[in-house]
């Protein structure tokens, strides 16, 4: 696996490539021991090699990352976030370039798909191995037992920031405001001399280079949530040519972000997780030029005041965003635990999400998981056979084939080291700060205690969207009806046409994925109604130019 991704992070444009895309950029010579780019450095452009070389530089240790030689080429995911990079090139020897603006990258891969294909891929290889590496981006300081330590972690794992965690091993208080001064509040250097003290995400995303301004402006269309639908969504209509932005709370990727591995999506037999499906989605919609802000939420949205005007959505950094359609697709939370001794322990032994992050963070520790979902069979799996010595599945019912898929039913049925509790529920947490067990009680009353260090939870779903008038329907458990059912719930206002498929009771408000009522909550289904919501779209254009 690391030889195939070595090849594919850096492979080599022929000579012929090199002159097909030559015209789009400035030749330029650098003299050897010049610094090409450096790290901090944002916007960067696209350098290709002619003759010599650029040596990639870690600048924490100088050490050396990569040498791109003749053909070789710069560059990784922040070409197209342009966000600030994190390593510096130097030339080695008199180095002859070809330099492409960072403006014109996505040009180059739409004018030339064949070579942006391979730039494609190396600059999502190159993200993997980078951050592979250790000791490169920032640094974070905290405890695994800290809530705001991974709450960094997360946010910077979801925003595909390189950074170092140095793990520090008391779980006494980490806030800012500890009043005993323990000094175990959560670091970020962010290099520079600049160092945060228990960030806010905000502070955090700019330190990072993540932030860039408060979106402001009218877009074709709005997509609320990050998550599967609404990456299709971003993809279909900025190739579309629609004018997208996409708003999220946190970062890419969503609920399924939460997965370790997801094995039923198509076109990928061996699976993938779900950081890898969202690296993949951010790149494709920020190649045909989609705009992603995080982390960013809406405080209040005014539908349009008259057919044809945008809906304005307010935003917690201050600005509207006009929008012709509004699509939302912020997905769901997963419902927390209701049990004694939960609330301090969120994200510091208790978990709502499982993936690397989470999972090295309690070692070899026994685990528990409670759901009977996918989600929940998911990371059975993953920290059955990666991390823990044994998982303890928690499932009110009987059968985990009721909402399971079957094959990762048999999967679980087949794990030596994993342990099934059926019709058995948590009502108690054992904890000293830190997580050492749960206590269960089954069907006929009985309680027992398991040792565990490490608690994931995949337990219902609730949608997040209290931010919505109130002339936008839901279903009984809060869920958006659209298409139909929103025509039968009664509150549409227009005359002259039913509302669209994915469309809710107000004109040009689209829900799509798992806060959509009636929807299956699968990330292929998400996926197929991101791009059905598009389609809505593309529809309703003639009436909004009649409207006009």
């Amino acid at each position: 696996m690391e030889n195939t991704t070595q090849e594919v992070a850096f492979p080599r444009l022929s000579d012929n490539e090199i002159a097909t895309i030559g015209p789009m950029g400035e030749h330029i010579v650098v003299a050897d021991g010049e610094v090409v780019f450096h790290a901090g450095q944002p916007n960067i452009d696209l350098f290709i090699v002619e003759s010599g070389s650029i040596e990639i530089v870690n600048p924490w240790d100088n050490r050396r990352i990569a040498l791109h030689e003749k053909g070789g080429f710069s560059g990784d995911i922040d070409l197209l976030t342009r966000r600030p990079i994190v390593v510096t090139g130097v030339a080695r020897g008199e180095t002859h370039l070809i330099k492409i603006p960072g403006d014109s990258v996505c040009e180059l891969l739409m004018r030339h798909p064949q070579i942006g294909e391979s730039l494609l891929e190396a600059f999502r290889a190159r993200r993997i191995l980078l951050n592979a590496q250790g000791n490169i981006g920032l640094k974070v300081y905290g405890g695994a037992e800290c809530p705001e330590t991974n709450l960094i972690r997360e946010f910077l794992d979801k925003n595909f920031v390189p950074y170092t965690w140095y793990r520090r091993e008391s779980f006494q208080s980490c806030t800012a405001e500890d009043p005993a001064g323990t000094g175990n509040a959560p670091t970020v250097d962010c290099g520079d001399g600049v160092v945060l003290t228990a960030p806010t995400l905000q502070h955090l995303a700019k330190c990072a280079g993540v932030w860039r301004e408060c979106p402001a402006g009218t877009v074709d269309l709005a997509i609320v949530g990050a998550g599967p639908a609404g990456m299709s969504a971003a993809v279909y209509a900025a190739s579309e040519g629609l004018s997208t932005l996409v708003l999220d709370r946190l970062g890419p990727g969503g609920q399924a972000a939460s997965s370790s591995k997801i094995e039923n999506f198509i076109g990928f037999p061996s699976g993938l997780s779900g950081t890898e499906l969202a690296t993949r989605a951010v790149i494709q919609m920020l190649k045909f030029g989609a705009q992603i802000v995080a982390p960013v939420c809406i405080t209040k949205m005014e539908t349009a005041a008259e057919p044809g005007e945008p809906h304005l959505l307010h935003l917690d950094c201050g600005n509207v965003v006009k929008a012709t359609n509004v699509l939302i697709a912020s997905g769901l939370a997963w419902r927390r635990l209701d049990a004694l001794g939960t609330s301090r322990l969120e994200h510091a032994g208790i978990h709502y999400a499982c993936t690397t992050t989470e999972a090295i963070s309690h070692g070899s520790d026994e685990a528990a998981v409670v759901g009977a979902g996918n989600s929940a069979g998911q990371a059975a799996m993953f920290l059955a056979e990666r991390y823990a010595k044994t998982v303890h599945i928690i499932v009110r019912g009987n059968d985990l084939g009721a909402s399971m898929s079957s094959y990762l039913v048999d999967r679980i049925l087949s794990m030596p080291n994993i342990v099934l509790h059926y019709g058995s529920q948590i009502t108690r947490i054992i904890e000293d700060g830190r997580l050492h067990g749960v206590e269960i009680e089954n069907a006929s009353g009985e309680t027992s205690i398991i040792g565990v260090g490490a608690l994931y939870v995949f337990i219902g779903a609730e949608p997040q969207i209290d931010w919505l008038p109130a002339e936008v329907a839901r279903d009984e458990k809060g869920f958006l009806l659209t298409g139909g059912d929103a025509a039968a719930a009664g509150g549409w206002p227009l005359a002259d046409r039913a509302p669209c498929a994915l469309e809710t009771t107000v004109p040009h408000l689209f829900a799509a994925g798992d806060v959509r009522s009636s929807g299956t909550k699968r990330v292929g289904f998400a996926v197929g109604d991101g791009a059905l919501a598009v389609a809505c779209v593309h529809t309703l254009r003639p009436h909004n130019a009649a409207a006009h």
